[in-house]
């Protein structure tokens, strides 16, 4: 039972390492790359610029959309033989309808 104890302490420890491992490198990612998203913050647009903007969007996205009803397509035809309509049928004919 001894051995069974350090294999699960020894595997265990490597989990934790491997799961703190990860969090470090996230904490260093966040940090490096948080500056840079700072100073790409220094241009920001007016509320003028932004309310334009906005205007702007919607007004393209308005002159794109097409509002014209579209036709209901057609279902799909049954892929069914005339063999099996046939089949089928005698199948009915002979048990009749059960409800």
């Amino acid at each position: 039972m001894g051995d069974a104890v350090q294999i699960t302490v020894v595997g265990m420890s490597f989990v934790f390492g491997a799961i703190l491992l990860l969090w470090g490198l996230m904490v260093l990612v966040v940090r490096f790359t948080q500056a840079k998203t700072e100073a790409a913050d220094e241009g920001d647009l007016s509320d003028t610029e932004r309310k334009n903007a906005a205007a702007a969007a919607v007004a393209v996205m308005l002159a794109l959309h097409d509002t014209s009803p579209k036709p209901f397509p057609a279902p799909p035809t049954a892929l069914v033989s005339a063999w099996q309509a046939v089949r089928r049928s005698n199948q009915l004919k002979d048990r009749g309808f059960k409800r």
